[in-house]
C-alpha cells in the first residue's frame, strides 16, 4: 500500500517556477504542479549512509527503504536505486578499457585496430581515467585538457539512469518522456551542474513536438536537502515501513553500492573485468588495496585468459597473462599528485580512478555536516558490509541489467549504448556550470 502523500506547499500566484532551488522545483511537480503525468526519482548509493544523519540517528545508519517510503509521502511515483545505472556503468566502462587495451596491443604487434563487432570503435590512449566524479571531470576540462582523451567517455550513474529512464523506461510506463519528471537524490552539489550540460537529452518523439528535447535529469537535490524537508514535513524515517526501490530498473550489486565511497569504482570495475578476462568466478571478491581512506592508493592485478580467449591477445607474451596496473585517487591534490607522475613518466598505470572529495561520494560537499572526525570511516564501513550482505555482488550478474541489454541496448558499447550512456567533454569546461 503506498504511504500518503504530504502536499508541497503552493506557490505565490506570481512567482515564477523555475527560478525556485531545484529541490522546491521537485516538490512542487511531485505534486503534480506542472501537470507532468510521471514523477521519478533515483537516490545515489551514499545517500543511504548518510540521509539518517538529518534526523539524529547515528553516521552509517542506513535507511534506504525508509527513504523509499518518504519519497513516495513526498508524491513520487517511481523510486529508483541509482546502483541499477552504477552496474550499467561497470559494463560499459569495463567493456571500454578492455576495447583499449585491445587497441593499444594491436599498435604494439603492428596489427591494425578494428572496431568490435557491433560496437563503437575504441580508442588505444591509456591509463582510462573514470569519469563519474563532476569535479574530477570539471578540473579536467578547465585545468588539463590535455587528459581530455585519457576520460572514459562513460556518462555517470546519475546521467545514465536519466537516459534510461527517459529513453526506456518511458516506453516501459506507456508514456512520453517530456511527461516524465526526472529528479536525483545526490551526495553532491555539483551534480545539478552537470545534469544540466545540455547534450544530457532525449529526443520527444511526439509529433507536435517534432525535433525538440527535454533533460534526462531535470532537478537535483542533496542528500542534506532531502533530510531538511523531511524534518519540515515532520516525516520521520526511522519510524517509517520499509519499502522496495521500483522495478524494472531498481535493483542493483554490491559492487554497484561501492560506488559511494573512494575505491568502489575500481573494485566492482575489477571483479567484472578479472571474470570477463579470466573466465574463472573470484573466489575473493573484496580488493583490499582499493579499499580505505588513504589518499592514493596502488596495486597491480594479473588475470590469465583460457586458450582460444579473445583476451590472450592482451598477453605481453604467451602465458604471461594480463597485468593491470591500477591506482585510486581521492581529493583533488592527490588527483595533481598522480597527474604529475603520469605526465613525468614515474608513474605507469592502465586504469585510475579519481574522485574530488575525500572519501569519494561518503564526504560529498551535498551530504550532512559532522563534527565526527570518524564521519568517513562510519560511512564507508556501512557502505562495505551492505556490499557483503548483497545477493549479488557482480555489476555483470545483475538481471535487470541483462534484461536492459536484451530489450534496448544490444551489448556494451553497442552504437546505441554509445548514442545514450556516453559522452563528451569541453576543453575549457562548460560556460557558467555549477
Amino acid at each position: 500500500m503506498r504511504a500518503a502523500a504530504v502536499s508541497p506547499a503552493a506557490p505565490a500566484a506570481d512567482s515564477d517556477i523555475s527560478k525556485l532551488p531545484h529541490w522546491q522545483q521537485a516538490l512542487l511537480e511531485a505534486g503534480k504542479e506542472d501537470g507532468r503525468k510521471l514523477m521519478v526519482v533515483q537516490t545515489a548509493p551514499a545517500v543511504r549512509v548518510a540521509i539518517s544523519e538529518t534526523l539524529g540517528l547515528a553516521p552509517g545508519a542506513v535507511t534506504a527503504n525508509q527513504m523509499v517510503t518518504a519519497l513516495k509521502m513526498l508524491g513520487f511515483d517511481y523510486v529508483f536505486d541509482t546502483l541499477f545505472a552504477a552496474d550499467l556503468t561497470i559494463m560499459e566502462e569495463g567493456t571500454e578499457l578492455l576495447h583499449r587495451l585491445e587497441a593499444k596491443a594491436a599498435e604494439r604487434t603492428a596489427m591494425p585496430a578494428t572496431a568490435p563487432e557491433g560496437g563503437h570503435a575504441a580508442s588505444s590512449v591509456l591509463p582510462m581515467f573514470t569519469s563519474c566524479c563532476p569535479g574530477w571531470v570539471a578540473m579536467v576540462e578547465k585545468s588539463n585538457p590535455e587528459l581530455i582523451p585519457f576520460l572514459s567517455t562513460c556518462k555517470s550513474p546519475q546521467m545514465m539512469m536519466g537516459a534510461v529512464v527517459k529513453g526506456y523506461f518511458s516506453t516501459v510506463a506507456g508514456v512520453q518522456p517530456e511527461d516524465i519528471c526526472s529528479v536525483s537524490v545526490m551526495p553532491c552539489v555539483r551534480k545539478q551542474g552537470e545534469a544540466d550540460r545540455e547534450w544530457f537529452v532525449t529526443d520527444v518523439v511526439a509529433k507536435e513536438a517534432c525535433g525538440s528535447t527535454v533533460r534526462d535529469v531535470d532537478h537535483v537535490m542533496t542528500t542534506a536537502e532531502l533530510g531538511k524537508i523531511l524534518v519540515e514535513r515532520g516525516i520521520d524515517l526511522a519510524n517509517l515501513p520499509e519499502t522496495p526501490y521500483d522495478n524494472p530498473i531498481g535493483d542493483g550489486s554490491g559492487g554497484g553500492l561501492l560506488f559511494g565511497t573512494t575505491g568502489g569504482v575500481m573494485e566492482a570495475a575489477l571483479r567484472t573485468v578479472y571474470e570477463l578476462v579470466s573466465g574463472d568466478r573470484l573466489e575473493r571478491l573484496n580488493f583490499d588495496a582499493a579499499r580505505g581512506l588513504d589518499g592514493i592508493k596502488e596495486t597491480t592485478v594479473t588475470m590469465h585468459p583460457p586458450e582460444g580467449s579473445p583476451f590472450k591477445v592482451l598477453e605481453s607474451e604467451p602465458g604471461a597473462g594480463v597485468t593491470l596496473r591500477i591506482a585510486v585517487a581521492n581529493g583533488l591534490g592527490n588527483a595533481k599528485k598522480v597527474i604529475k607522475g603520469v605526465a613525468d613518466g614515474s608513474l605507469a598505470y592502465d586504469f585510475i580512478e579519481v574522485m574530488a572529495c575525500p572519501g569519494g561520494c561518503i564526504g560529498g560537499g551535498g551530504q550532512p555536516r559532522s563534527t565526527d572526525k570518524t564521519i568517513l570511516q562510519k560511512r564507508q564501513a556501512a557502505m562495505y558490509t551492505l556490499d557483503e550482505r548483497a545477493t549479488l555482488r557482480r555489476c555483470h550478474d545483475n538481471p535487470q541489467i541483462t534484461a536492459l541489454y536484451e530489450k534496448w541496448l544490444g551489448k556494451p558499447n553497442s552504437h546505441l549504448a554509445h548514442e545514450r550512456l556516453h559522452t563528451h567533454y569541453v576543453a575549457g569546461g562548460v560556460e557558467g556550470e555549477k
